[in-house]
């Protein structure tokens, strides 16, 4: 298990050292938010966050290597499976010698194990979403859930999580709603763009739309392709790698949809400088951080009508909103966002938008809130 140094540095005086836990087998958008929090929790100044990554097999440590490529310091917490018990000993020991004052989870694993491991400690548990599909998933959420009752508090990032949880019997003065923010993009340099565009043979008379994220199911990149074999107007980019990459490639082949695969980027920033419009049709979503990414680059979305989308999604100001599996829809609404002034206009309005609602200031500081409350609730419940 690695510790860094930098972890057992002293905190300002009152400012809580959180244990930000979790499991990330591939980069999505949990660890994306984690990235984003503990840089924003750091910058602000209202917690001490200490990220570790459970991590077994190579593809499992992606939240760990991604955070040291970034600069930002994290503990390695090793399992050798599934189950290990013997992660137990080592979260007490991490979090002893980090002087955690809370811990803060981000997925059922990490919940689970932070409730058997350290009881002493408040926590916090993060819900990112309810897994619908997949009996073995929906049972470890469904612990996960009775978890939650023992906690000092829930971070829901949406308000139709809330609901969801509230309906799942999770008791509701325990939730709080803090939303996903993003970073302000890096500035692109229009050689870098333009570079970038002749890379992958786009014309420049023709629209672009970009894809960025995984290509697993439910996601919805097949109604994206046929979609763009209808409206055929468009140029689509899908950024991003996954199980399903070869049938989609296959897909596209099939219906001479002009789509192109680009695999998983490491720097979105030139990619949504060189978008006309971002695409996310999935087929069901809590608070993705594509959509709120591309409204802090000024790009107008097409998205599915699904979860917490419309608290991102403004239809007809931001982007448009779409039934979720229909390509049909999905084309007629890439017609409506033919005119650059109407691009160009839906663009400003969501950079807007996020600057009121979804930067990462604001998260840092609602997350720090949370942790205050926290602390207080933990207190007040000590013999």
């Amino acid at each position: 298990m690695t510790t860094p140094e930098t972890h057992r540095s002293a905190s300002p005086r009152g400012v809580p050292r959180v244990l930000l836990l979790a499991e990330s087998p591939y980069f999505g958008g949990i660890t994306a938010h984690l990235l984003a929090l503990c840089a924003a929790l750091a910058e602000t100044g209202g917690a001490v966050p200490l990220l570790a990554c459970l991590s077994g097999r190579r593809e499992d440590r992606a939240l760990f290597e991604l955070a040291a490529a970034r600069g930002i310091h994290a503990a390695e917490v090793p399992m050798s499976g599934p189950v290990d018990f013997q992660v137990i000993g080592r979260l007490r020991a991490l979090a002893r010698d980090l002087s955690a004052d809370l811990v803060h989870t981000h997925n059922y694993r990490a919940t689970l194990l932070a409730a058997a491991a350290l009881r002493r400690l408040p926590r916090v548990i993060s819900c990112h979403g309810i897994v619908r599909d997949g009996a073995r998933v929906r049972r470890w959420q469904a612990l996960e859930r009775r978890a939650m009752r023992g906690a000092a508090a829930v971070v829901a990032c949406s308000e139709s999580v809330r609901v969801e949880l509230a309906g799942l019997g999770v008791p509701e003065a325990r939730v709080s709603v803090v939303r996903n923010g993003a970073p302000a993009p890096r500035p692109a340099d229009p050689a870098e763009v333009e570079s970038l565009r002749l890379r992958l043979g786009l014309p420049r008379e023709k629209p672009v739309l970009l894809y960025a994220g995984r290509l697993d199911a439910g996601k919805g990149v097949e109604t994206l392709i046929e979609a763009a074999a209808l409206e055929r107007h468009w140029r689509c980019v899908v950024a991003g790698d996954g199980p399903l990459r070869a049938t989609l490639e296959r897909l596209a082949r099939d219906t001479e949809a002009p789509v192109l695969f680009a695999g998983q980027q490491a720097d979105m920033a030139p990619w949504y400088a060189l978008a006309d419009a971002v695409a996310l049709p999935s087929e069901s979503e809590a608070l993705p951080m594509t959509l709120i990414e591309a409204a802090a680059s000024g790009t107008p979305v097409i998205a599915s009508n699904v979860g917490g989308v419309p608290e991102v999604v403004v239809p007809g100001e931001t982007g448009l909103l779409v039934p979720p599996g229909d390509p049909n829809a999905l084309a007629r609404a890439l017609q409506e966002l033919e005119e650059p002034e109407t691009r160009a206009c839906m663009g400003a309005a969501a950079h807007v938008r996020w600057a009121a609602h979804f930067t990462l200031q604001r998260m840092a500081q609602e997350m720090a809130a949370v942790y205050v409350a926290a602390l207080s609730v933990a207190r007040a419940s000590r013999p």
